[in-house]
């Protein structure tokens, strides 16, 4: 029969080793989530810059095709100052200008979208860390008694009178 006392301390070491496994491993899994927190942030400022740059080649676009129209309505010999002209630029440039707000608008959306990703991610974190945290300290607070429990299973004897072992 294997000693109780010996098969206790193995006991109380295998708890210590698990205890700082699940530390580790809380801790692990909330710096991947932290990780992965800093890239929906970095996907969100690319979503902005890319909404953005987006926005300014419609603006270009928009103006191109203005002065597409103006040359074809002069090469017409149309008057370019007359109200229907004006009022065609007009409406080209408020068209125009609405598409590049809209791509602004959608490429907000996403952002927004990264940013809440991020957000989860960052709780993610915390809750790991405290399940590591907490699995560990309740490894730590029952391995005394999985221990006596073996110690005892294995023959041990404690009188818990004078605190002797028999």
């Amino acid at each position: 029969m294997c000693n109780p006392i010996a098969l206790a301390a193995t006991m109380l070491i295998s708890s210590g080793m698990q205890a700082y496994s699940q530390y580790q491993s809380g801790k692990f899994n909330a710096d991947v989530a932290n990780q992965n927190a800093r890239l929906n942030e970095q996907s969100a400022s690319d979503a902005i810059n890319r909404g953005n740059l987006e926005a300014e080649n419609q603006r270009s676009r928009t103006r191109q095709l203005m002065g597409s129209q103006t040359a074809a309505m002069a090469a017409s010999g149309v008057d370019l100052g007359s109200t229907g002209t004006l009022d065609l630029l007009a409406d080209t440039a408020a068209m125009g200008e609405l598409d590049a707000l809209t791509l602004v608008n959608n490429s907000k959306r996403e952002a927004y979208g990264y940013q809440m990703q991020a957000r989860n991610e960052r709780l993610n974190a915390k809750m790991s860390r405290w399940q590591g945290n907490m699995g560990a300290m309740n490894t730590l607070l029952t391995a005394p008694i999985k221990a006596y429990s073996v110690y005892r299973t294995a023959g041990g004897a404690w009188d818990l009178s004078s605190g002797n072992k028999k």
